[in-house]
């Protein structure tokens, strides 16, 4: 049951886990009983939403009912201790109604707790306020019994709000961590409510850690910490939700860099095989379809011009391969063992297609530079045997 469907209830106080210990460190659950009409419904679900909060250890030592009758009528009171053994069977140990001054007949309540002790499975007792620290220690009572316990009932609340509120939120991230893990799937918003949700863990733990300091110093001016705190402000389940938390978030990141390492390598083979593609092809068409050296100056001119417009071609395609292999080096010296031999054999198979029509890029140019200085030398040469 969530503090959120029954809030209006619960704000009432009908009754309340103050985190008072009986001598046998069974928790204290407290019923104010007041001069109106107590609704049976209202508090059956009040109680039932208070015994899911501790743990089936605490459970186990049993509680001990405080029934505050002094601002109520016997037979409510009556009703309400009956009612107690429908609520928590065999986790009662003891249940105290505390009598008003104005005491009702004695003959009359003793005679019914007398008659109903065997079907009831717990002790009754009658006692006055002042008298209830024969049973339990003063530490562990809440002021309106002469105690020295402080309980914030407001605050108590607004903590399992925000609590509900983490668990919910946390528990369901935690779910969808553990899927996206399992099928390496993740997105920016998961990380986004990954932050969103550890944020209000984080202060409801910080509060209750300080809460708890401060308590046990004796000092500050906040609520004090009760030794029940713990189980009854969900300090451990705050804490092992955020270790879950963080232990999800830590492989949910270790599943975002071999993705992101994935998508590096993915978009690095594609643009090395476009790098290979058009000098294996294109460019090696261009060069195939370039072979003659020119019957003249103004021929090989030609052909040297058409040649640098192929060579600036191929220089878009270099400055591709120079910044390809600067990325390979980098992951290469940063990539796991894994990547290593992909990496090598792309860079290799880059290298040695860019190597290899870089010379045949080269070849041609002398060639064509041999040619240019041949016709050069052979016009010199008619030149002269005409004169």
């Amino acid at each position: 049951m969530e503090a959120t469907k029954i809030l209006p209830v619960l704000k009432k106080k009908l009754a309340f886990l103050s985190g008072g210990k009986d001598r046998r460190s069974g928790l204290i659950l407290t019923i104010p009983l007041c001069t109106e009409q107590t609704s049976m419904e209202e508090l059956s679900a009040t109680l039932d939403y208070l015994l899911g909060i501790p743990s089936e250890k605490c459970k186990a030592r049993g509680f001990t009912v405080i029934v505050d009758g002094r601002k109520s009528q016997w037979n409510i009171v009556k009703t309400v201790v009956l009612m107690l053994q429908n609520v928590i069977p065999a986790e009662v140990s003891l249940v105290c109604v505390v009598k008003p001054d104005e005491f009702w007949d004695k003959k009359v309540t003793h005679f019914c707790f007398w008659k109903e002790k065997d079907r009831l499975g717990f002790e009754v007792i009658l006692v006055s306020a002042n008298k209830l620290t024969r049973y339990i220690e003063p530490c562990q009572l809440t002021d309106e019994f002469g105690g020295s316990l402080v309980y914030d009932h407001l605050d108590w609340l607004n903590k399992r709000l925000v609590f509900e509120k983490f668990t919910k939120e946390s528990t369901s991230l935690l779910d969808e961590l553990t899927g996206i893990n399992e099928n390496e799937k993740g997105s920016q918003a998961e990380k986004d409510r990954y932050f969103v949700s550890l944020s209000p863990g984080h202060e409801l733990l910080s509060e209750l850690q300080q809460r708890r300091f401060n308590g046990s110093e004796g000092g500050g001016g906040g609520t004090a910490w009760s030794p029940m705190d713990d189980e009854l402000l969900a300090q451990p389940q705050v804490m092992k939700l955020l270790d879950s938390l963080r232990e999800q978030y830590t492989k949910y990141q270790e599943v975002c860099r071999q993705r992101s390492k994935r998508s590096q390598l993915e978009e690095i083979q594609t643009k090395v095989m476009q790098v290979v593609n058009w000098l294996e092809g294109p460019g090696t068409e261009q060069l195939r379809t370039q072979w003659g050296i020119g019957d003249s100056i103004r021929a090989s001119q030609a052909l040297q011009q058409k040649h640098e417009e192929i060579e600036s071609q191929h220089s878009e395609w270099f400055a591709v391969y120079v910044e390809l292999n600067q990325q390979i080096a980098a992951l290469l010296s940063a990539g796991d063992e894994e990547d290593l031999m992909e990496l090598k054999g792309l860079q290799q198979q880059l290298s040695d297609v860019c190597y290899r029509q870089a010379s045949q890029l080269e070849f041609r140019q002398n060639v064509l530079q041999s040619a240019h200085e041949f016709h050069m030398t052979a016009q010199d040469v008619r030149f002269n045997t005409i004169r």
